[in-house]
């Protein structure tokens, strides 16, 4: 008798192989962390920046402020010099009823014709005026300049040259200065 054997036959089939999902995880981890570092080295950056700028607008205005130093120092021993000079008269210019309180300093060497006033104090100008400084020599009226209020406190102020002068005078004209002194507006006043 024939056996009847059925041997079964398992052949095994080939499941289709699966990726393996960790070099995907590995990859989208290096690129996650590849931006996190892009985003710390641009914000290092940023702020390295923005430093640098701070940095470059305090040394500048260090050097504004050296630059401003040295001008004042320059200046202070060039106002010693003249101050020490015995070719210049000094005369103490005082406030008239119109401002009792003023005072100035004024230098003048009346053979150079140079003069230096120094204002101790004196009301500020109202808008639209200035105050202007006069020699007065033999019956004339010389201009000697106007003054800008912002310079009244840089120490002596260089004015126009005047000849001959045996006294002088401080007014408020309309800004820009007057041909001749307005007399009801006399401020300072001194003479030799």
């Amino acid at each position: 008798m024939e056996e009847n054997t059925t041997f079964a036959h398992t052949d095994p089939i080939a499941e289709p192989a699966t990726p393996s999902k960790l070099p995907l995880i590995i990859l989208g981890a290096v690129a996650l962390l590849s931006l996190i570092m892009m985003f710390v080295f641009y914000t290092n950056w940023r702020d390295t920046e923005e430093r640098l700028q701070a940095v470059q607008l305090d040394n500048s205005q260090y050097e504004k402020d050296s630059f401003r130093v040295s001008n004042l120092i320059q200046k202070n021993a060039s106002d010693r010099q003249v101050i020490a000079d015995p070719a210049y008269k000094a005369i103490v210019m005082r406030g008239t009823g119109k401002s009792p309180g003023a005072l100035a300093l004024l230098f003048y060497n009346p053979t150079t014709r140079e003069v230096f006033l120094d204002i101790a104090r004196l009301p500020e100008a109202p808008a639209g005026q200035q105050y202007q400084l006069w020699g007065m020599a033999d019956g004339r009226t010389i201009d000697g300049g106007t003054v800008h209020h912002e310079k009244m406190k840089e120490g002596l102020l260089k004015m126009n040259p005047v000849e001959g002068a045996r006294s002088f005078q401080l007014t408020l004209e309309k800004a820009g200065g007057a041909s001749a002194p307005t007399g009801d507006q006399t401020y300072l006043t001194g003479g030799i």
